[in-house]
């Protein structure tokens, strides 16, 4: 992610490992959602809940270890942080926007490789889903070199950040989010952009929330909205309605993913395999993962 680095990426923790990860732990391992082996999708779906040790949990290949600890280092130190700095807010952001990005890289390359054995009846479904994830790089790229301007010149004036303080809840997430609006038909990039930071941290979990002032998103300052004035139930329902119907990349304590009933874990599956290619603002459900937190 770093432009003309050619050194090798180290498995990059997209929060705290040391401090937000960490601390939510049992026995150094947290609860990610990620996919089965091939063998088991048709059993277990297209997501499944395991068990991830700290040093693997919720990472990316993304920087090089001089260019993971240079950048990162004011979100790394516990005596620094500021979760109302602009310039940490900016980081969180950052780090957020570049897993996507490389993500999204290696589905490109995978799907290449994929492309060149599979029947030729499927090879359609693979291009569209080939150029999905294409122009969503490129997307991205746009708000990357953007926040990098930001940092580099420690002016973050094209930018809005808000941080909310919230009841404590263990999870974690760190993403750009493209939410489909009535005013967003044409996906022209660059199109509207938002990073969702959230995390545990002392006795409550924060809520950072940025997006580029060219591109401000209606249903983001709805989100915001909700986060500073709602109660702890309707919070904790805004967020359920966040991991189900629009991330596929965050984690929760074990303790957290304890309190889900089973029945509920299924629904989750269904609604997000029903609605995983649906950007639309008007997505809800009646599912709360985390009624019982």
């Amino acid at each position: 992610m770093f432009t003309d680095c050619r050194e090798k990426a180290i498995k990059s923790h997209v929060l705290q490992k040391n401090g937000v990860l960490r601390e939510i732990s049992e026995k150094n391992h947290l609860v990610q959602p990620l996919p089965p082996s091939p063998f088991e999708t048709a059993k277990k779906g297209i997501f499944d809940f395991r068990k991830i040790g700290v040093n693997d949990v919720y990472t990316f290949k993304g920087f090089c270890s001089e260019h993971d600890n240079g950048i990162f280092q004011p979100i790394e130190s516990n005596e620094n942080l500021d979760f109302t700095d602009s310039n940490q807010q900016a980081l969180f952001s950052y780090r957020g926007l570049c897993q996507e990005i490389r993500r999204k890289e290696i589905s490109v390359e995978w799907l290449n490789d994929l492309m060149k054995l599979c029947p030729i009846e499927t090879i359609y479904m693979m291009q569209s889903s080939l150029n999905g994830y294409k122009h969503g790089i490129e997307n991205l790229t746009f708000f990357k070199k953007e926040l990098e301007k930001a940092i580099k010149n420690d002016d973050y004036s094209s930018f809005e950040f808000k941080t909310i303080k919230i009841p404590r809840l263990e999870l974690c997430v760190s993403v750009p989010l493209n939410i489909k609006t009535s005013a967003d038909q044409k996906l022209d990039i660059p199109y509207t952009t938002s990073f969702i930071n959230v995390f545990p941290k002392g006795d409550f979990t924060y809520v950072i929330v940025g997006f580029h002032k060219d591109y401000r998103c209606s249903w983001t300052q709805k989100f915001i909205t909700k986060m500073r004035s709602s109660k702890k139930d309707k919070i904790f329902k805004e967020l359920s309605d966040l991991v189900t119907m629009r991330l596929e990349f965050w984690a929760m304590s074990p303790k957290l993913f304890r309190q889900i009933p089973a029945t509920d874990v299924e629904k989750y599956k269904q609604l997000f395999t029903q609605n995983v290619f649906n950007h639309d603002a008007e997505l809800r459900t009646k599912l709360n993962l985390f009624k019982n937190a």
